[in-house]
C-alpha cells in the first residue's frame, strides 16, 4: 500500500474553495497504471472501511467519471453499464455526480469562452490584414446555423433546448455562440407549489446564455424563435466586443469591430431581426448585409421541383429522381463557380457576373431538352477553371460517342412530352436565376462548417439520441461547450481540461489526442481532392442502394466460375 500510495503526487493546490475537495481527491498518476496497480486501486476503492487514503482514491474515480462522462457523451446509466461491464465497483450517486458535473461544467464553459474568444481576434486580425475595413472598423464576414437536439419539421419545433453557432469565414471556427434552454427543474419545482414560491439562488439555465460574453437573458420564446433570437445576439456581442487584451496581436489593442456579411439560409426572420432598428442590435453596427448560401439554395431547387412534379401529377420518368438529381448537380457546379469567375478577366463588376451567372443556370434548361441542336449557349456559357481556361459545357465540342451518358437517362428530354414540360420547369429556373437572387451569392461562403458543428453535438457530446433529449439542465450546455473547443483547438483542448480540474494527463491520453488530431488534419486536406469527393460519393452512392455491393460480389464470383 505505502508503494502506491508513493505514486500519486501532492495534492494541487487551487483557488476555487469549490474545487478544494474535488482537487485534493483526484491524484491521478502521470504515467499508464500497470494491471496489478489498478486491480489494487480497484480493491480499495470498493472497501468504505479503509482510511482516508483510500477514500481519496475513490473520490479521484468519482471525479474522473464525472468529467469524462461530459467529454464521452454518456449518460449516468450507460456509465454504470460500462464500468461494472469492466468489474469496476461503481458507488457514485446521481446526485454527487450533480455536483461533481456542475463543478466540471464550469471549467469546459470557462474553456469555451476563452476559445470563441481567441477565434475571434485570430478572425479579426485576417480581416484586419486583407483590408476589410471601413471608417477604422474591421468588417467580418461570417456564416450561422441553428441546431435543436430534437429534430424538427420545418414547421413545428418542440425541443426544449437548442444552440445558433456564428462561424467565421476566413478561419472557419467558432466565434461566436448562444445556448437556449426552456428548462430548470428548481424553478418548475418551485412554480408547480401550490402557491407558487419565489425559487432558491441557484444556477438557472433557463434562458438565453451567450459564450463568447458571457450575455445572459431571460427568454421564454418558441423553439422556432430561437434562430433569430440567436443570430441577434452573436451580432450584438460581436458588435460590443473590444480587445483590452489582445491574446494574438498587440495590433488589435481598442480595434472596432461588427459583422458586415452574414451568410446563412433563406429565412427572412433572421436577418429582419438583425436589421431592426427597434431591436436589440445597436444602431452602429446596422445593416448587415445578408448573403445566400449555395447549399439551402441547392436545397430549395430540389424542393420547387418536387412540389411542381406533385401539382402537375407527373408520372414515370417525368421529373424522376434521376431528372431531379440531374437539375441539382448543375445548379451546383454553376453556383461552386463564383470564387472562380470572381477572378477571371472580364468579370470586374458585379453586374457582369450577375449576368453570367443567371444565363449559365438558364441553359441548363436549354441544354437538358435540346433546344439549340448547335449548343451555342453551352460554348457561351463554358464552366471557367481555375486557370483561366475553360471546360466545355456539354460534349458537343468533344465530339465524344458516349457524352450522352451524363444526361438523365442517356437522352435529352422532350419538350412537349407532356405538355408544358419544358414551360414549367424554365419557370422554376427563373426564379433561381434572379439577379438579386445570385447578387446575395457573391463573395458569401457556405455553411458546411456549421453544419458538422450541429452533427458533433450530437452525435459526439450529448448523452443520449435526439429521441431521448429532453433538455436536461446544463447537459445541453455543457455539450456545445465541448463541441467548441473541440471544433476551434482540436482533441489537446482535453489535456487543458484536465490541467484545469487539477487532472494530470496520462499517456494513453496523449497518445489518442495525437492520433485524433493527425487523422482530422488527413481528413481536413483530402476533403476538397478528387479522392475526397470520390470516397463520399461511394459511401453516398452505398447508403442509397445497400444490395449494391452484395450484388457487385455475386457478379465478381461468378466471373471467376466461368
Amino acid at each position: 500500500m505505502d508503494d502506491i500510495d508513493a505514486e500519486f503526487p501532492a495534492p494541487p493546490d487551487l483557488s476555487n474553495p469549490a474545487l478544494n475537495l474535488v482537487a485534493y481527491s483526484v491524484l491521478c498518476p502521470a504515467r499508464d497504471l500497470s494491471l496489478q496497480e489498478v486491480q489494487d486501486l480497484i480493491t480499495d476503492v470498493s472497501n468504505r472501511d479503509l482510511p482516508h487514503d483510500a477514500d481519496r482514491r475513490k473520490l479521484m474515480f468519482q471525479t474522473i467519471i464525472a468529467w469524462r462522462e461530459t467529454n464521452a457523451g454518456l449518460c449516468p446509466a450507460k456509465v454504470e453499464k460500462y464500468l461494472t461491464t469492466l468489474g469496476v465497483p461503481y458507488q457514485l450517486h446521481r446526485t454527487n455526480l450533480g455536483v461533481l458535473q456542475k463543478q466540471v461544467g464550469k471549467t469546459i464553459e470557462q474553456m469555451a469562452i476563452d476559445s470563441c474568444a481567441k477565434a475571434l481576434q485570430e478572425e479579426t486580425l485576417l480581416a484586419k490584414e486583407k483590408g476589410d475595413m471601413q471608417e477604422g472598423v474591421v468588417q467580418l464576414g461570417v456564416s450561422g446555423d441553428a441546431a435543436w437536439p430534437n429534430r424538427g419539421s420545418g414547421r413545428s419545433y418542440a425541443s426544449f433546448c437548442g444552440m445558433f453557432v456564428m462561424m467565421g469565414a476566413l478561419m472557419k471556427k467558432i466565434i461566436s455562440t448562444t445556448i437556449f434552454d426552456k428548462m430548470c427543474i428548481t424553478c418548475e419545482r418551485a412554480e408547480a407549489r401550490q402557491p407558487p414560491c419565489v425559487p432558491p439562488v441557484h444556477d438557472c439555465w433557463r434562458g438565453a446564455r451567450g459564450i463568447n460574453c458571457q450575455s445572459n437573458m431571460e427568454w421564454r420564446g418558441s423553439s422556432k424563435a430561437m434562430e433569430a433570437e440567436g443570430a441577434v445576439m452573436c451580432v450584438k456581442s460581436i458588435g460590443e466586443h473590444t480587445f483590452h487584451e489582445p491574446i494574438i496581436s498587440d495590433t488589435l489593442l481598442d480595434v472596432s469591430v461588427r459583422v458586415a456579411k452574414f451568410t446563412a439560409d433563406e429565412d427572412s426572420n433572421m436577418i429582419a431581426s438583425i436589421n431592426d432598428v427597434n431591436g436589440l442590435v445597436p444602431a452602429k453596427l446596422l445593416p448587415v448585409e445578408k448573403l445566400s448560401d449555395p447549399n439551402h439554395l441547392q436545397k430549395l431547387l430540389y424542393k420547387a421541383l418536387e412540389a411542381l412534379r406533385k401539382e402537375k401529377k407527373w408520372g414515370g420518368s417525368t421529373l424522376s429522381k434521376t431528372v431531379l438529381e440531374y437539375f441539382n448537380k448543375q445548379y451546383r457546379y454553376i453556383i461552386r463557380s463564383v470564387a472562380v469567375v470572381e477572378d477571371l478577366p472580364g468579370f470586374d463588376t458585379a453586374e457582369k457576373k450577375v449576368q453570367w451567372l443567371s444565363g449559365a443556370i438558364m441553359n441548363i434548361v436549354d441544354h437538358a431538352f435540346n433546344i439549340d441542336p448547335s449548343h451555342a449557349g453551352c460554348r457561351r456559357y463554358r464552366a471557367p477553371l481555375p486557370d483561366g481556361s475553360f471546360h466545355p459545357w456539354c460534349g458537343v465540342e468533344s465530339a465524344k460517342p458516349d457524352w450522352k451518358i451524363h444526361l438523365p437517362h442517356g437522352k435529352f428530354l422532350v419538350k412537349d412530352s407532356p405538355p408544358g414540360y419544358y414551360e414549367s420547369i424554365e419557370a422554376v429556373f427563373k426564379k433561381f436565376a434572379a439577379k438579386p437572387l445570385l447578387m446575395k451569392q457573391l463573395h458569401s461562403t457556405d455553411t458546411n462548417s456549421n453544419e458538422s458543428v450541429n452533427g458533433m453535438v450530437v452525435k459526439g457530446f450529448l448523452p443520449c439520441g435526439k429521441a431521448q433529449q429532453n433538455g436536461q439542465s446544463g447537459v445541453y450546455a455543457w455539450a456545445c461547450c465541448h463541441t467548441i473547443c473541440s471544433k476551434n483547438e482540436g482533441p489537446a483542448y482535453r489535456q487543458e481540461l484536465c490541467s484545469r480540474l487539477g487532472l494530470p494527463t496520462t499517456d494513453a491520453m496523449v497518445r489518442l489526442d495525437g492520433r485524433l488530431g493527425e487523422k482530422r488534419k488527413a481528413a481536413r486536406e483530402t476533403r476538397g481532392t478528387h479522392k475526397g469527393k470520390a470516397a463520399r460519393l461511394r459511401k453516398r452512392l452505398h447508403k442509397a442502394d445497400r444490395n449494391a455491393l452484395p450484388n457487385l460480389i455475386f457478379v465478381f464470383i461468378a466471373f471467376l466460375d466461368t
